[in-house]
């Protein structure tokens, strides 16, 4: 049997708040084998109870925390580099990692990035109306794919990192919590999915190869969008109505090839991920945009065809109720058929977490289906008490394990 992993996600403004050395001192002690260091991010706007140096904190959008090395970086994009990589806070943490027995995973954004975005807008996610998402990069485009390979070929090439994990590699759904985001008409599941659909002149050259006619799909989601637009009261307690966009996609041979074909780039992507990353291995997320797992095919993510490439999906459990990431749990188990490829990923900060009951019946209830793998954000979030948490949550699951 496979030993019970425990691990941390964590931010490197954090880790440098603290220091490598009482960082890692701290991860031994709430019993952490395996930390999550951001090595690309998105933007955000942070409350940190215990960071020393700031208690509200602005990420440099889109940017790199580490320096890619020479010409590993070819085919890549001019992202943003952080000030904050050339404080050597990398090389100290993955030196002192390395004597404390702890590995690290390179928690790596790819195509959620404004400030590429707003730079290549050329390269962003294109709606049937026309309309670009400055948020969200496409994964049809080459000249992404390109930029996805030199962020994997420059994580190796460094040599800190046992694991990469792929987050946003797929195509990011329409709501995004952007600046002021406003939307006072009914947005079901149906209407989000058809308002993340990609129309960019790559998209349409590789629907049109894959046989789909792509304007008259374009113009079919456009109707189907403005009917819903235009019908301010049409709503209902089942506003989620995921049963039409089950019917819609029944009804609708070439959106069934759009979704496939969706999911034949991400997973040809992600194969080419695996040889850029090498000896690294890769990790994929269940949910990012679209919450529950089954909905990550809207995403172009298909678990059965990226568990052959992957050590393990993290699970997102960030529902409130245990209910739900048990259901959710199980759902994506039967998927991927091994509870090897499951890494039981909590929050632990309010209002998802409210007691550490919640916490233990999600993690007990992983364990007992075989789950081995449990992932806890995220560091600087955290309080004391609910970092003590994890140590507490660390040791219920090692011994229940014995």
């Amino acid at each position: 049997m496979k030993p019970v992993s425990v691990e941390l996600f964590a931010y490197p403004w954090d880790i440098l708040d603290e220091g490598e050395a009482p960082f890692l001192d701290h991860c031994i002690k709430l019993g952490v084998n395996r930390v999550h260091v951001a090595a690309s991010y998105h933007s955000g706007k942070f409350l940190l109870p215990r960071n020393t140096r700031t208690r509200v904190y602005f990420p440099e959008p889109g940017a790199l925390y580490f320096r890619a090395p020479g010409a590993s970086w070819d085919g890549g994009l001019e992202q943003p580099v952080s000030d904050l990589a050339a404080t050597g806070w990398l090389e100290n943490l993955a030196a002192g990692a390395s004597e404390r027995g702890i590995e690290l995973s390179a928690w790596t954004v790819f195509f959620h990035n404004s400030a590429l975005g707003a730079r290549y807008p050329e390269l962003t996610v294109q709606n049937a109306f026309g309309d670009r998402y400055p948020f969200a990069l496409c994964p049809t485009q080459p000249a992404v794919q390109g930029h996805g390979a030199a962020l994997c070929r420059s994580l190796a090439a460094l040599g800190f990192f046992t694991r990469v994990d792929l987050e946003t590699i797929g195509y990011l759904g329409y709501l995004h919590g952007y600046h002021h985001e406003v939307t006072a008409i009914p947005l079901g599941t149906m209407e989000k999915f058809l308002l993340s659909l990609c129309f960019c002149p790559a998209c349409r050259a590789g629907g049109k190869a894959a046989g789909i006619e792509m304007e008259p799909l374009a113009a079919e989601v456009r109707r189907i969008l403005m009917c819903r637009m235009r019908s301010d009261d049409a709503t209902g307690s089942h506003m989620d109505n995921a049963e039409a966009l089950v019917t819609l996609l029944v009804m609708q041979p070439s959106l069934q090839r759009l979704v496939q074909f969706r999911m034949d780039t991400v997973t040809a992507l992600v194969q080419r991920l695996s040889l850029e990353s090498a000896p690294m291995r890769l990790a994929g997320f269940t949910s990012s945009f679209v919450g529950s797992p089954s909905n990550i095919w809207m995403e172009g993510i298909s678990p059965a065809g990226l568990k052959h490439m992957v050590e393990c999906f993290h699970l997102l459990a960030y529902a409130p109720d245990a209910a739900d990431v048990n259901a959710d749990l199980i759902f994506f188990l039967a998927m991927v058929g091994d509870p090897d490829l499951l890494n039981l990923t909590l929050n632990l900060g309010l209002p998802i977490t409210t007691t550490f009951a919640q916490a233990a019946a999600k993690v007990e209830f992983a364990r007992r289906q075989g789950v081995r793998r449990f992932s806890f954000f995220n560091y600087g979030f955290l309080g004391e008490g609910r970092l003590r948490w994890i140590q507490d949550l660390a040791k219920l699951v090692r011994e229940a394990s014995e």
